[in-house]
């Protein structure tokens, strides 16, 4: 039996899954640098390797380390044993795509996991993501779910529960304790409209991003 070996290509993917946890071709092509048709490729292999697995619902496929690749680079899946939902397949693919387009703005920006979120004493709900650019914590609330805009009051006056196996500091922060910049990121024109309207009456200071969806629903 051929012992199994990995290509640069291939092994460049595994590491990118591990960090998005989900993404397209064309995302694991931005950030490995390799051609799309180079991480087809890639991809096809390690597929039959059992390495990493799609979600053929959707087009472009979401993409994702299995459990055999979790236990092979001793990495947690998002979802532990459990498959993840499609609902958060789709939301982490658009995180990603945020994250690309933040950095033509932010060329250093990156998106945190949410370990070092938790050490900082904050705790992260849905939508809710932050990343580093140089010194500054970018907070970015992303509605790819048609949220109502008092989500966006709610999410910045929420102090946040420490996790204590994380972060032992007293008090309860919130996202304007910390962050530098404010984006709120849309997939929807409408919707950008409308948040921005309700931003202006309530005197909130927060950028706007309209991105392209991913998937035309």
């Amino acid at each position: 039996m051929k012992p199994l070996s990995l290509s640069p290509s291939e092994r460049a993917i595994l590491e990118i899954l591990e960090r998005l946890a989900f993404g397209t071709e064309e995302q694991l092509a931005y950030w490995s640098s390799y051609h799309v048709s180079t991480v087809s490729r890639a991809l096809s292999g390690l597929k039959d390797m059992r390495f990493v697995a799609c979600e053929k619902g959707l087009l472009p496929h979401i993409w994702y380390l299995t459990r055999k690749a979790g236990r092979l680079f001793q990495t947690a899946l998002p979802s532990g044993l459990r498959k993840s939902s499609g609902a958060v397949m789709v939301h982490t693919v658009h995180r990603n795509q945020c994250e690309m387009v933040l950095r033509e703005q932010y060329p250093s920006f990156r998106f945190m996991d949410k370990a070092p979120l938790y050490r900082l004493g904050l705790d992260p709900s849905k939508g809710e993501h932050a990343g580093f650019h140089d010194q500054n914590i970018i907070f970015v609330l992303l509605d790819d779910y048609l949220m109502g805009s008092d989500r966006i009051g709610a999410a910045l006056k929420r102090p946040h529960k420490k996790r204590p196996e994380y972060c032992d500091a007293s008090g309860a922060l919130t996202w304007p304790d910390v962050f530098d910049y404010f984006f709120i990121a849309t997939t929807d024109e409408v919707q950008m409209k409308r948040h921005r309207k309700w931003v202006d009456r309530k005197g909130i200071q927060a950028k706007f991003l309209c991105m392209k969806p991913v998937w035309a629903f």
